[in-house]
């Protein structure tokens, strides 16, 4: 395999790329002149060496100059009796913005397929509970998952597993405002604000 090759086979790791638009991305690098190469390689370095994961949320964020391991969504909530958990960064980030949840998240980290054997090497479910266990002021849970039959299948996953820790945690889903199969991560605001505020 050459370096096209290697490369192209690289990017197809990105979600959402295929060969045919990765080897677009590979003659747009060797099209492009040596700064913008350069540039591009010295942030996508220095994106690896200034962000942290969240020791709580597991969001990925760039910590202030104290370099702390907690984020700023986690070191200030507006209200600490709520969590949120979504599957990945670009769903609570887009939460975030909506401005309809004040309270904690919490980062998945995938979705379970049906039939599977091991959830733990899929979702971060350890970790899930280890907080609620933890932090008792949290009463109620908001499962905010792609509407589709793995974020479904996840979801009763997650309520079943809740529901053994052994005290009163309400469990909710986002309401009306999202369409079966939408992902969070292409939603508007204003429809997220909406299946939030009309959570069941």
């Amino acid at each position: 395999m050459n370096i096209v090759e290697q490369l192209t086979e690289l990017l197809t790791c990105f979600p959402g790329i295929g060969p045919r638009q990765a080897k677009r991305f590979v003659y747009f690098l060797l099209q492009s002149d040596n700064g913008y190469v350069e540039e591009l390689v010295g942030k996508i370095r220095q994106l690896r060496d200034t962000t942290k994961q969240c020791t709580l949320c597991f969001k990925y964020f760039i910590p202030r100059t104290n370099g702390g391991s907690k984020c700023e969504l986690c070191q200030t909530p507006q209200e600490t009796t709520t969590m949120l958990i979504v599957e990945k960064d670009v769903d609570l980030e887009n939460v975030r913005k909506s401005g309809a949840h004040k309270g904690y998240y919490f980062v998945l980290g995938g979705l379970l397929p049906i039939l599977e054997e091991n959830p733990d090497s899929r979702i971060r479910i350890g970790d899930l509970r280890e907080r609620l266990t933890k932090d008792t002021k949290i009463k109620e849970v908001i499962l905010a998952l792609t509407t589709n039959s793995l974020g479904d299948n996840t979801s009763d996953y997650l309520r079943t597993e809740i529901s053994k820790l052994g005290r009163r945690i309400k469990i909710s889903t986002l309401g009306r405002g999202l369409s079966t199969g939408a992902e969070l991560e292409y939603s508007d605001h204003n429809t997220l604000s909406h299946a939030l505020k009309n959570r069941c």
